[in-house]
Formats: structure tokens, sequence, C-alpha cells
């Protein structure tokens, strides 16, 4: 991967993170910082585009699937506590696009989804889209002086209307003009609703530049896997058996469909089941072999086979550690990864002495997509001193408001040529690393 797919996200009035200033992500993404700094709240951004362009609206409970993610986040309180109500919270999201080589329009390497929510806190559902665009580009266009490419504008100057970008004729690709659209609603994302709205157009789906691009954008995001290890279920994982036939490539946010993954990845790579099986030595060096199994006629479970032992050991027989590394192993080394992978503290219940394999598992994956992990182990970062630049530290602006600041070597080289290491720097709380609540 040349190049991350999620650069940056700009926020305004979400919650206690302030990121006005664009702080660029890359294909490794270590971020630290005290409880409550915004490290959730961040993620929190990245779940809700997800659940907003993929969820499928709940038609008994009338609630879109906007109205769905916003209460998944926090409803009418994601508005910042010392902003005045009503206001507007801003999610800016910066993506890298694939160039159309059909297209003479400028700067579509990158776009950003610009949007503003109006929330009133004296109403549970004073929550709706205030303004929502896409354009070209990979700063923010308030920012800079010249105009980026619109591909559509919603609401920015009457609820409910809005305009798209159209091809000024149908199969030439190298000028535009906008049209206008009307019955947008205000309960969706507009990028959901675009087909709707092209197809009560005139103006066909393909002859607008965001046709392609709105498709390529939901793809992507609609792969991003999160994980956090507090949810990971043991005692279920251990005793699940799930069905054969799911067509299941990822681990579910509980790990229940472990077996199943295993069997499917195996299934659709060669090289898996030695991979996952080198991984467990790595920590295990006495396993032999690893390898889903029918359970009966129609389940799978997992059995594990050890040197000089002839019976075989299944995962109710494993310790707590174990089980989690084989997530993260399974997560981690998978041929088949997701655009964006973000695992939430994965060092937790981990011997000390894994922790240089876990990193090396996430700088492996890194090579191949973008991943964002959340630490709070100094373990764990002392193996990551190697690569500074990928390890974001979430401080305080003013014991309120957290921002991002990204390490470096310069920052840190005294300390490195004396011996120091990231984790050590981080568990005497020095003051360039951060990380402390003080």
């Amino acid at each position: 991967m040349n190049q991350p797919l999620l650069r940056f996200i700009v926020t305004k009035n979400y919650k206690n993170l302030s990121l006005e200033q664009i702080v660029r992500l890359k294909n490794l993404n270590i971020f630290i910082g005290s409880n409550g700094s915004g490290k959730s709240n961040f993620i929190s951004c990245l779940k809700f585009l997800k659940d907003s362009l993929t969820k499928i609206p709940d038609e008994s409970r009338a609630v879109s699937s906007f109205e769905d993610a916003v209460a998944q986040i926090g409803g009418n309180r994601i508005l910042d506590v010392s902003v005045e109500s009503p206001a507007r919270v801003r999610l800016a999201y910066c993506f890298s696009f694939s160039q159309n080589s059909q297209t003479n329009i400028p700067a579509r390497d990158s776009g950003i989804l610009d949007l503003k929510i109006f929330v009133n806190r004296d109403n549970a559902r004073g929550v709706n889209i205030a303004e929502e665009c896409l354009y070209s580009g990979d700063i923010l266009h308030d920012s800079t002086p010249s105009t980026p490419f619109y591909y559509y504008k919603f609401h920015d100057r009457e609820f409910g209307k809005g305009a798209v970008s159209v091809y000024d004729e149908p199969g030439q690709f190298s000028t535009t003009h906008f049209e206008a659209l009307d019955n947008i609603l205000t309960n969706f994302l507009g990028l959901t609703a675009i087909p709707r709205l092209l197809e009560d157009s005139q103006y066909p789906p393909e002859n607008t530049p965001v046709y392609r691009i709105r498709r390529d954008l939901i793809e992507l995001v609609s792969k991003w896997q999160f994980y956090n290890a507090n949810n990971m279920d043991l005692n279920l994982i251990r005793m699940a058996e799930p069905k054969i036939g799911g067509s299941d490539i990822y681990l579910s946010l509980s790990g229940d469909n472990l077996p199943l993954v295993l069997d499917n990845l195996i299934q659709q790579d060669i090289d898996f089941e030695e991979s996952i099986n080198q991984a467990m030595k790595a920590i295990l060096p006495k396993s032999r072999r690893l390898r889903p199994i029918r359970s009966g006629r129609l389940s799978l479970t997992v059995e594990w086979y050890f040197h000089d032992i002839k019976e075989a050991f299944y995962l109710n027989e494993m310790s707590d550690g174990t089980v989690r590394m084989l997530c993260w192993a399974t997560i981690l080394n998978s041929p088949v990864l997701p655009s964006l992978l973000v695992i939430d503290e994965p060092e937790l219940g981990l011997h000390v002495s894994w922790m240089p394999i876990l990193a090396e598992w996430i700088k492996k994956a890194a090579r191949k997509t973008q991943v964002i992990i959340t630490t709070h182990s100094p373990d764990l970062l002392d193996y990551f001193t190697d690569c500074l630049e990928s390890v974001f530290c979430f401080y305080s602006e003013d014991k309120t408001h957290f921002s991002i600041k990204t390490l470096s070597k310069e920052m840190l080289n005294d300390k490195l040529e004396e011996g120091w290491q990231l984790g050590d720097l981080y568990r005497v709380g020095d003051p360039s690393i951060g990380g402390w609540p003080w």
C-alpha cells in the first residue's frame, strides 16, 4: 500500500476532541494518551461514518441509519459541553481516491467528505445534517485560496435542497456544471441517498462524477473493522461451534466465529494454515499444529496439537492469553485484511514476553493495509521505537479539550542515544511523550 486510504479527520465542537489542525495519518498509527484524552472519541468518529453509510435502516423503528449511528456515539451529547446549544458539530474525513483516467477534472487523488451536524441538547432527537458536501483535495476548503471541485453540496443554502456536479455532455468527462436537487432529507447522510435523488432527477447517475466516487468510498468504508480487547468474549470463543457454510472472513467483535474464520481463510489461501501455525509457534514453541475441524455434522471447532503429546487440545483448555493471541494472529496475519483495521488495547491479558511478537504482527499488517492501534502498554511501545513517526500522542490543550501531536526522532534523539526506548519514556511520564493525565 503506497499511501493511507484515510488521510486525516478534522473535528470541531465534537465532545472533547479538538482536531482543527490537520494531523496526517499513516499506514501504521499507534495512539497513546491518558484515559479520557479522546482516543475512543476519535475511533467513534470512524464507527459513526461506517454505520451511517452501511447499516440498513430499521423501518420498524422509523430510525434512519444516520440517526442510529449518531445515537450509538452519544446522540445530542456529541456536542462539546463548553459550547452553547444549539450548535453545529463538524466531522470532515479526507480519503485517497483513485484517479479516473477518463476525466480531466483536477485533484482527483483525494477528497473530503465534510459534514456539519446540527445538535440541540434540549431535544433528544435534535440531531440532523445541517450541511454536507464532498469535494476534491486534501486540504480544507476554508483554508485554501483555490476553489476545490465539488461533487455535491447539500443543505448549504437551504435545508432540503442542494446541487450535484453533472458532466456538460453525456460521455464527455472534461467539464461539469451544477444541477439542483430537491427533497434531500436531513436525517440521512446524503452520500447514501444519492442514487435515489438521481433516479428522481433528469440526470443519469453515470453522468455525474459522484457516481463512481460514491461507490468506491462506500466500498472502502464498509470494509473497516473495529476490535476492542475488552469486548472479546473468551468464554464464548472457547465454547462456540459455529455452523459450517458461513462466509465469514473477518473475526466478529466478540470472536465467537473464530473456527469458521480460520476454516474459510485456510480454504481461501493455501498459505494461511502454515502462517497461523508459525504465528502460534512464536508464542508457544511446543505448538505443532492448530486447525479447524468438523464438530458433529454441521459445526466447527478448533483442535490444537503439541509436540510429544498425542491427544489434541481444544480452546476451552487454553489460557486466556493464548486465546487472545490466537485471535490477534488470525486478524493481523489474515490474507484478507480490511481497508482499515482498528484495535483498542490489544495488549490486555498478554504476557510481556509476547509484546515483540504482537508488535511485529501489527507492523506486518500495516505493510498491507492501514492500521490504528490504541495502547497504554509501555512494554508494547518499546517495540515501536523504530517507527516514532507513526506514534500519535493525545494531549490536553486546556484540561478540557484534547489534540494530537506526532512524535519524531528529532524530538527524542538525545534520549534515544542514551539508550531509552519509547516505552521507557512513557513509563516515567516524560513530557515530550505525553500520555499521562498530568
